[in-house]
């Protein structure tokens, strides 16, 4: 236990460049040295612990262990003016860290985290919650929430390929911050240990280690449920110029559910809507798509008003605005009905890279998982993570 003490304080003290303990190091492919830093509960005013298992209490502030082989506990866990209140006891520290043994787990909100859970004070004595866990853990916790895990198992892979790179990428870009990648839509869904099954977890360990790589740099994969015909390039979106991140044709999504939607809005609605975003504008009147992209999603929308007033917006702002889950892609019409507006829509999501449909149908026609990247992220190739020789 001395052994596994002083591991753990040598992490603290080099700024958790290391491995997590009880994940083990050396290995190949455990790469990248370090694990993944989820936000998984964002400015909080309070929060259930539940361990089961023995566990350490480490104070990430000031570096040291506070409770060496813990017994299990359930208990509700806030800010004080001085730190954090855990199981009947205050803590004087903003950074509080629950480090379980090996066959211990630790839950938050009665979901099941693996690796280390960091509890941070944040502004107003709320609390925010990161966990710390192995890159392979984390996809493992993501890919029930990405695609079904009854899709054929090349599909699943291709998923857990694409999962892997943008967790990289994003480790990349936040270094030094707090956190990698957050646990909903705006990184990657991830639930933890609640949400591993056993195909999607064969579906990792199947491409352990493997990343997309562009120019000797891991690629941002990102992916989207449907793209109804051809996939968007990044560049209309975040102004990302990518050669593997154009717009490819996509055959392969035609039995995809999210095909075509239809959506109604009330105008005074999205009158309001506008309003609050900023975009001023009276009653309206009328809906037209002025100009469309290569991929035929809307690049721009004139909105006039009863008065004769108009505003000119993007298409990509216009979504945003009225909800993603509503207007949910960029590929659609729009009919006028008097003081209601019709949008028939196809696909779903911002269609930049991976069509999850669209992978799904390759696979159905026996595409492999390195044929259904290489059809999305053209000119990329894969790599092991061993042989980069990354920073992180």
């Amino acid at each position: 236990m001395v052994k596994k003490i002083k591991y753990i304080l040598t992490i603290l003290l080099l700024g958790s460049a290391g491995l997590i303990a009880g994940h083990g190091a050396g290995s190949a492919n455990d790469a990248p040295t370090r694990p993944v830093r989820v936000l998984v509960l964002k400015e909080a005013q309070s929060l259930e612990l539940t361990v089961q298992g023995t566990y350490s209490l480490i104070d990430e502030e000031h570096p040291g262990i506070l409770e060496d082989k813990a017994p299990a506990l359930k208990s509700k866990v806030y800010a004080t003016p001085k730190g954090i209140w855990i199981n009947g006891q205050e803590y004087s520290t903003r950074r509080l860290a629950i480090e379980p043994d090996r066959d211990a787990s630790v839950a938050i909100n009665n979901r099941r985290f693996r690796g280390r859970v960091t509890i941070m004070v944040g502004a107003n004595n709320t609390v925010s919650v990161i966990n710390v866990v192995d890159l392979e853990q984390y996809i493992k916790g993501v890919l029930y929430h990405e695609v079904s895990h009854r899709w054929p198992l090349e599909a699943i892979k291709a998923q857990a390929v694409a999962t892997r790179s943008y967790a990289v990428y994003s480790m990349q870009q936040k270094e030094g911050k707090d956190f990698d990648v957050t646990n909903d839509i705006y990184s990657q869904v991830y639930g933890g240990k609640n949400s591993e099954r056993f195909r999607t977890n064969l579906a990792v360990n199947g491409t352990k280690g493997l990343v997309l790589v562009y120019q000797r740099k891991v690629l941002p994969a990102f992916f989207h449920a449907t793209c109804a015909g051809m996939t968007e390039d990044a560049a209309e979106v975040w102004n990302v110029k990518m050669a593997p991140l154009k717009s490819v044709e996509c055959p392969y999504c035609q039995t995809s559910p999210h095909l075509r939607w239809k959506r109604n809005f009330r105008l005074k609605d999205i009158q309001n809507k506008l309003s609050a975003s900023g975009h001023k504008i009276g009653l309206i009147k009328d809906i037209v798509v002025v100009e469309r992209n290569g991929s035929d999603r809307i690049k721009t929308l004139k909105i006039t008003g009863r008065a004769g007033e108009s505003i000119n917006i993007a298409g990509k702002d216009f979504r945003n605005i009225l909800g993603p889950n509503d207007i949910r892609s960029n590929n659609y019409e729009v009919v006028m009905k008097g003081w209601y507006v019709d949008f028939y829509g196809r696909g779903w999501g911002h269609g930049v890279g991976l069509c999850q449909w669209g992978a799904y149908g390759m696979a159905q026609q026996q595409f492999d998982f390195k044929a259904i990247l290489n059809h999305y992220y053209p000119h990329t190739e894969l790599m092991d993570l061993d042989k980069l020789n990354l920073k992180l």
